[in-house]
């Protein structure tokens, strides 16, 4: 053989993936992070003690300021506390409701910043008991 006839040795050649497969894995990185942030927790207060000091059973629920989608807190039996565990967090202003019976007892806004200063905390206001006790019940069933 001749040097012109021999063939010569293949020098191994570097090659990259397609541009189209690099764009490809970029996006399903982002995708999973977008997803991973959007499937987060949300965020909680690890507990939230209300104060029944009426003798009516009270039905308390709490919404954000912003909103009027309400979150049902308890119904707390007369002159008791109710503790309610990993309640979604309300933002800066929370708004508690107040009803029994029937009976709209209004609501009370209290900041973020107040309920931890309480300990996260409330007792049920006198006028809210007061307004409750003087309106019309209704019956829960009919004998």
């Amino acid at each position: 053989m001749t040097q012109t006839t021999m063939t010569r040795p293949q020098s191994p050649r570097r090659t990259f993936p397609p541009i189209s497969v690099i764009a490809l894995v970029v996006v399903g990185v982002l995708l999973c992070a977008a997803m991973a942030y959007a499937l987060r927790d949300p965020e909680v207060v690890s507990r939230v003690t209300v104060q029944n000091p009426s003798e009516l059973d009270v039905n308390v629920s709490v919404h954000p300021a912003g909103d009027d989608a309400r979150l049902i807190l308890a119904t707390i039996p007369p002159t008791t506390t109710a503790t309610n565990l990993d309640v979604l967090d309300q933002g800066d202003e929370w708004v508690f409701s107040f009803s029994a019976g029937g009976v709209d007892g209004g609501s009370l806004r209290v900041s973020r910043a107040r309920l931890a200063a309480d300990g996260w905390r409330l007792v049920v206001p006198d006028s809210v008991v007061r307004r409750l006790q003087a309106g019309n019940f209704v019956p829960a069933y009919d004998n």
